[in-house]
């Protein structure tokens, strides 16, 4: 132990700090801020990351695309793990009542009404 405290709210605050004084972005703070995001929304929803007006997703697989523009950086395969799995979940499901999807890409949802992608 070294006396450090775990903690990804200060993660999430240290690699934004990062990123703003870095305009290119390195590929690691990058990738660290993409989880740190997705960790604290899934924390703080309590698993749910799709909550209109508060979903951390949108800003994490920005993040997240961000980190494979780097050809070099070696999570790369962590990362696009990462993305497709962000995106297949966001796909299997309405977004407005979370039932599940049955087959087609675009429907109208049979509980709600709401379009879900």
């Amino acid at each position: 132990e070294c006396g450090l405290t775990n903690s990804m709210i200060l993660a999430k605050h240290y690699s934004k700090m990062s990123l703003e004084e870095d305009e290119e972005g390195d590929p690691l703070f990058t990738y660290n801020f993409s989880c740190a995001l997705l960790q604290l929304g899934s924390d703080r929803y309590e698993g749910v990351v799709e909550i209109p007006g508060h979903s951390p997703v949108p800003k994490a697989l920005f993040w997240a695309r961000k980190t494979l523009e780097d050809d070099s950086f070696p999570l790369r395969d962590n990362v696009t793990f990462i993305l497709s799995a962000m995106e297949n979940e966001a796909k299997n499901h309405c977004a407005n009542c979370r039932k599940e999807a049955e087959c087609a890409s675009l429907k109208r949802c049979v509980r709600c009404l709401g379009a879900w992608y």
